[in-house]
């Protein structure tokens, strides 16, 4: 786990002086054990690495330079099938005895074909030094990130963050409106773009190529479909699933350093915990957050690790100082999220960072085995649309928009869980609707909703596919890849963790979305199968207990310190010159915290983006100062 770095100009254009140590320090927190460059002798292509040493703490640093076919690989994140690789490319002239070299193996024997192969997290640079070309390889579910941003003269900058790509000196920090509307519908501005003009984010299961003209290709290598090889029978079927993760759990054990589970009280955690034992070495090391009252889920996550004797630890997490740490994860996760997990996800990751360095977590499981409300229709919706459809336009939402334009759109979205199941995902989870941009007096009209290009994506690959599927599929590419996976990479990898996630092994991704909708949730029940599943191994209490989360005590911030500072910076003068919202939108949401507090929360993230990256100098390292000393120097 690491952060890499470089600059890339084709033959013809004037190779910048770029300082990489500058661009490298900036992800300092990616890679604290070392650092290592590269530069071609014209300097036309250079590239920075900074190591969190996991696999092969003795040869492992990078940049690997493969003289013989010519290559220079920097990689950030893990190969976890490196072993089966490595011993299928025996006679590769192998000077490390990491994961990261399997790659130049792989790509040395199979040529481009090389990333069907491959099985891990990563973000890849690999160099052509005699074509003189560059490709990017970002993995199939955007477990990693990568940036990218086009020279003017020519060539491209990349990185494994944004900030680097600012410190290069190459690209102005400058916002993209058209981005800001897409963050406020969605909560997260959805790939390729990202908040920041020419500034782009390589998309999951793409590969960038440039050559030596500067000619770029930007094209998929693999995208989320069902499988093809899913047994018949439903009893087989459960066994493919279950020993598909039980193999990627497997691999995602390997490390040369300690290894911890977040162990939550809900099923994905628990069934990863369980598969996890079967192949542990010696008794497993996991972890439950607990928040001071908040929902206590360590009971429930004791008895799994009674059950498996695992080294059980219980953290005691605070989450109600959002003040001090608001300004600092800002910088950390450079453009804004409205998933106020953010904060209890930094601090439970900064308390895993004392006991070990790699962590494995149940992210995934909701999103394949349906574990949200918005896959299935709300009764009151079902009722509704029992009602003649002249009846329900013509008469009930109209007179219903007079008292209250929110509860008229609320109806008018009834129909879209037949008509456009990635629309319907979509207004179940925004949280900025046409009423709600009028009510802050935000003035852009709404735009393209992500959940709905990709359900028309996924129906182009996978025509067969139910609707529920289709969900699920523009949800992987969506809402998980921008916020959790961006989410948990962010909060990780400031305090120099590794967080792996086996729910998300392409095979079993894959494997999960073939599986028919009345098997996966039967009666609409959520999480049907995969309690199924869980139940060998999973204590009864665990598999019939409701749905917990990470609940940020949002509406209680806002009555105190953080309110008192957001409502200050969302009315000071730049925030209202840039016409997003009014100061009187703003007192309409403070006015009523336990309804809107999330939508202030959502705001105050993006205005804190904005002011850490084009209003203030950039600095080296996350800023310390306090919401209430940001306001203040307001």
């Amino acid at each position: 786990m690491c952060g890499i770095a470089g600059i890339y100009v084709p033959n013809g254009s004037p190779a910048p002086d770029v300082d990489m140590a500058r661009m490298a320090a900036r992800m300092r927190h990616r890679g604290p054990d070392g650092e290592g460059f590269w530069n071609s002798p014209d300097n036309r292509y250079r590239t920075a690495f900074r190591r969190l040493a996991i696999i092969d703490l003795a040869t492992g640093d990078q940049p690997l330079v493969d003289d013989r076919n010519g290559c220079v690989l920097t990689g950030n994140g893990e190969i976890y099938n490196y072993l089966e690789l490595r011993q299928r490319f025996a006679d590769y002239p192998y000077r490390t005895e990491g994961d990261m070299e399997a790659v130049l193996a792989a790509r040395a024997r199979l040529g481009g074909a090389y990333v069907d192969d491959l099985n891990g997290m990563y973000a890849l640079a690999v160099y052509d030094r005699r074509a003189h070309a560059l490709e990017l390889v970002r993995d199939r579910l955007g477990v990693k990130p990568l940036y990218w941003a086009e020279l003017p003269e020519g060539g491209i900058v990349y990185a494994s963050e944004i900030k680097p790509l600012f410190a290069s000196g190459l690209i102005a920090p400058e916002i993209d409106e058209d981005a800001v509307n897409a963050y406020l519908a969605h909560g997260y501005v959805p790939g390729p773009r990202t908040l920041y003009k020419n500034v782009n984010k390589l998309e999951p299961g793409h590969r960038l190529s440039i050559d030596a003209d500067g000619e770029m290709v930007i094209a998929p290598y693999w995208r989320p479909r069902p499988a093809s090889d899913l047994p018949k029978d439903a009893a087989e079927i459960e066994n493919h699933l279950i020993e598909l993760l039980e193999d990627s759990v497997r691999i995602q054990l390997r490390s040369d350093v300690p290894v911890g589970m977040l162990l939550s009280g809900g099923i994905d955690s628990g069934l990863v915990v369980a598969l996890a034992a079967k192949h542990a070495p010696k008794a497993l090391r996991t972890f439950t957050a607990r928040f001071p009252d908040g929902v206590d889920e360590s009971p429930l996550a004791n008895e799994v690790a009674a059950r498996y004797g695992t080294e059980h630890t219980v953290i005691d997490v605070d989450g109600y100082d959002a003040a001090k740490h608001l300004g600092a994860l800002a910088w950390y996760a450079e453009e804004p999220l409205n998933d106020a997990a953010l904060l209890p996800n930094f601090l439970i990751e900064r308390a895993l960072g004392e006991h070990v360095t790699v962590s494995l977590n149940g992210t995934g499981g909701d999103e394949l085995f349906a574990g949200y409300g918005r896959y299935f229709q709300l009764p009151v919706e079902r009722r509704y649309l029992a009602l003649p459809g002249m009846l329900r336009r013509g008469l009930v939402e109209p007179l219903t928009s007079l008292v209250s334009p929110m509860r008229a759109w609320q109806l008018g979205r009834a129909e879209l869980f037949e008509t456009s199941r990635g629309a319907y995902l979509h207004q179940h989870s925004t949280h900025f609707p046409p009423p709600l941009r009028a009510l802050i007096g935000n003035p852009m009209p709404a735009p393209s909703m992500a959940q709905a290009d990709a359900v028309r994506a996924f129906a182009d690959i996978a025509p067969g596919a139910g609707k529920q599927t289709a969900g699920l599929a523009a949800d992987l590419g969506t809402y998980m890849v921008d916020d959790l996976l961006t989410l948990l990479d962010r909060t990780s990898m400031a305090v120099s963790v590794e967080g792996r996630v086996p729910f998300l092994d392409h095979r079993f991704v894959e494997a999960a979305l073939a599986v028919p909708e009345t098997m996966r949730t039967p009666g609409d029940v959520q999480k049907h199968l995969e309690r199924k599943l869980a139940r060998a191994y999973l204590p009864e209490s665990v598999i019939d207990a409701p749905k917990q989360g990470f609940v940020s005590p949002v509406p209680r911030w806002f009555r105190g310190e953080v309110g008192r500072a957001a409502e200050k910076l969302l009315t000071s003068h730049d925030a209202l010159e840039r016409g997003w919202w009014t100061a009187e939108g703003i007192r309409r949401l403070m006015a009523q915290p336990d309804r809107h507090a999330y939508r202030v929360y959502s705001l105050l993230m993006l205005e804190l983006a904005v002011r850490t990256f084009t209003e203030d100098p950039l600095t080296e390292s996350a800023p310390t100062a306090s919401l209430t000393e940001i306001a203040d120097a307001a």
